[in-house]
């Protein structure tokens, strides 16, 4: 042995550096660099991310993500259980024309995305899938940025509501999706008829058990916020976890659950929402993961099909969204920032992508390249079209 033997190794082991820490300061530098600028903190974020990455400094490889994908489902999951607890059901039931347009916008998107990208070459298969991905807005993103700027009113009480349901039109529509994938690529038709429906219903009926258990722990806990707060933290990551192992959509289960859980409170057994500190470090965290896991070199290849699905994807939501303005009661100013406020597409499409890919080989790397493409694009342009949105609307109260 060594007589210097209590003298550290060097260079370190990979495993021996919490990458995770490393991330979140980077983050937190860059996104208060971006806010100086008068520019969204989520932009300085997701620039931590890339230029960490593998696209970038190569700092975070591809092994060290891959060991922070179960924290990147624990945000997303978070960020999503928060968003469908903002669904208010009276809401969507005293001005039905909002479903409408919701459904429009997601209708309309989904078709000019399917349309562009078969004129592009694509298959009709690969369209339908990128189309029903494409048809989901960031919620990581317009969430964050309507709580940073503590935005009030039509455009940003409209973007969350938008941005929840056509989260779950996508994954129904992507779920269905699967029917035709297993019968292009396998042909069993129990696959074809029960995959689909499992992944649906399944995730629904574990949304459910989950919103009846949360509600029966708030009501023995009483109406203390730290036990609220330490309950739902813990629920959200059992839930992630339950949905993995379940085999189980953690969108839509996240999303139902948030959704069912607000609309079963009757009693109003909530204190409040707001998951603070811990909910700020694994949104940040959220964003720089996925930032990270962003290919870059496939940006060439799929810049044309990208381009071409963002601008059928705006095209769709913005004439859905128009179409409706009057009777829904919202402006043609509003509408066109509506519109724009719905752009941001980021972590729900890119589970999806790789889902698919990871499920399905054969048409993988094709639609990887094209979503992943339209999602590096989307990465910059998304955050700071919502945010011009917000504050465009005279919305945005000035940031804490």
């Amino acid at each position: 042995m060594s007589e210097l033997f209590f003298l550290p190794n060097w260079p370190a082991q990979a495993d021996q550096i919490p990458w995770y820490a490393v991330l979140l300061l980077a983050a937190l530098l860059a996104g208060e660099a971006a806010s100086r600028m008068r520019l969204p903190r989520v932009l300085g974020w997701i620039l931590a991310g890339t230029a960490l990455g593998p696209s970038g400094l190569d700092i975070l490889d591809l092994a060290t993500l891959g060991g922070l994908n179960r924290l990147l489902e624990i945000s997303v999951g978070l960020i999503l259980f928060e968003l469908g607890q903002r669904v208010d059901m009276h809401w969507l039931r005293r001005n039905p024309w909002l479903l409408a347009t919701s459904l429009l916008e997601s209708s309309l998107a989904f078709a000019a995305i399917f349309g562009v990208l078969l004129m592009t070459g694509s298959t009709p298969l690969l369209a339908a899938t990128a189309a029903a991905i494409g048809i989901a807005t960031g919620p990581a993103v317009v969430l964050t940025l309507v709580k940073q700027l503590r935005s009030q009113g039509q455009v940003s009480e409209r973007m969350l509501a938008f941005t929840s349901l056509n989260n779950a039109y996508a994954f129904v529509l992507w779920s269905v999706l699967f029917a035709w994938l297993h019968a292009e690529y396998r042909g069993g038709w129990i696959e074809v008829a029960a995959h689909p429906l499992y992944l649906i219903f399944g995730s629904l009926a574990l949304a459910g058990l989950l919103a009846a258990v949360t509600l029966a722990l708030l009501t023995a806990l009483g109406r203390r916020t730290d036990a609220q707060f330490v309950c739902l933290i813990a629920l959200v990551v059992l839930s992630v976890s339950a949905a993995s192992v379940l085999k189980v959509s953690v969108v839509l289960t996240l999303l139902a659950y948030g959704t069912l859980t607000r609309a079963f409170d009757r009693d109003r057994r909530f204190v409040s929402l707001d998951f603070g500190r811990t909910g700020q470090i694994l949104v940040m965290l959220l964003f720089g993961i996925t930032a990270a896991g962003l290919d870059l070199s496939l940006l060439p290849a799929g810049a044309a099909a990208a381009g071409g699905l963002i601008a059928a994807r705006y095209a769709g939501k913005t004439l859905g969204i128009f179409a409706l303005a009057r009777p829904s009661g919202l402006t043609l100013r509003k509408a066109s920032l509506l519109s724009l406020g719905l752009m941001p597409m980021s972590g729900v499409a890119l589970i999806m992508a790789r889902e698919t890919s990871a499920s399905y080989p054969e048409l993988g790397p094709a639609l990887v390249t094209v979503v992943l493409s339209a999602i590096v694009m989307l990465e910059l342009l998304g955050p700071l079209l919502a945010h011009f949105a917000i504050v465009r609307a005279g919305e945005a109260a000035e940031e804490a």
